[in-house]
């Protein structure tokens, strides 16, 4: 189980909900590691072009997603980073092959609308909360996300594997919405490989919401905070 579930299992069991942690999780140390790893990726998701580019795809995956859904993304992007293994910088991670299916579609992130000086506070505002420990990972250390009922409907249509629907018949930790968001990508959540495409296509604000009424009901609020101004 990677350090972000962890601590998010912690996380909850300290508020006396949700899943608790496996037994003789030391929950004291891996909130410390997780601070730590916060700590480290922090300067780089706090230059102007990273919070331009977490923006861009934050908008482009889930602008039809409600507060919720725009966290999602965000805290994916977040988890990633303190991973380490999806690329040493936001660039990297966004842009690695396969991975954002519209920044795939666009050819970098770069390529992506602009967002408005509103739609950039308001992202920068979820960023300025989770790195400030007051925003907890409403995705539960998620690392992968998808449209459950988008890619079946592509599987069932022959443009995707049977099984990439929920990467392989995996629960998720977390559903936001339209998403369901998974700690692996792989089909199990026990030694995931660091393989450079394992992210799915999933639901883009283009879109729509045509497929809502067949996704996983929320298990999440539609709104986390009341957007701060600038």
């Amino acid at each position: 189980m990677n350090l972000m579930t962890l601590a998010a299992l912690c996380a909850l069991s300290a508020h006396g909900g949700g899943q608790a942690p496996p037994p003789g999780t030391d929950c004291v140390s891996v909130a410390r590691a997780y601070e730590a790893r916060l700590a480290a990726v922090t300067p780089m998701v706090s230059l102007p072009s990273a919070r331009d580019a977490i923006a861009r795809v934050a908008y482009a995956e889930a602008g039809n997603q409600g507060d919720t859904g725009l966290a999602g993304v965000v805290y994916t992007v977040l988890n990633r980073m303190m991973d380490g293994g999806f690329g040493g910088d936001v660039t990297a991670v966004l842009d690695a092959p396969h991975q954002f299916e519209p920044v795939t579609r666009a050819g970098s992130w770069q390529r992506l609308p602009p967002r408005s000086a509103v739609e950039q506070a308001h992202i920068d505002t979820i960023l300025n909360l989770a790195l400030d420990g007051r925003l907890p990972d409403p995705t539960n250390g998620a690392r992968f996300f998808q449209n459950p009922a988008i890619v079946a409907a592509r599987a069932e249509a022959g443009t995707a594997s049977p099984d990439r629907v929920n990467f392989g018949g995996q629960a998720p930790v977390a559903v936001l919405r339209d998403h369901a968001f998974y700690t692996s990508g792989n089909g199990s959540s026990a030694g995931v490989a660091k393989q450079p495409s394992l992210f799915v296509p999933v639901q883009t604000a283009s879109d729509g919401g045509a497929d809502a009424a067949s996704a996983p009901s929320s298990s999440q609020p539609s709104s986390l905070f009341v957007p701060l101004s600038r």
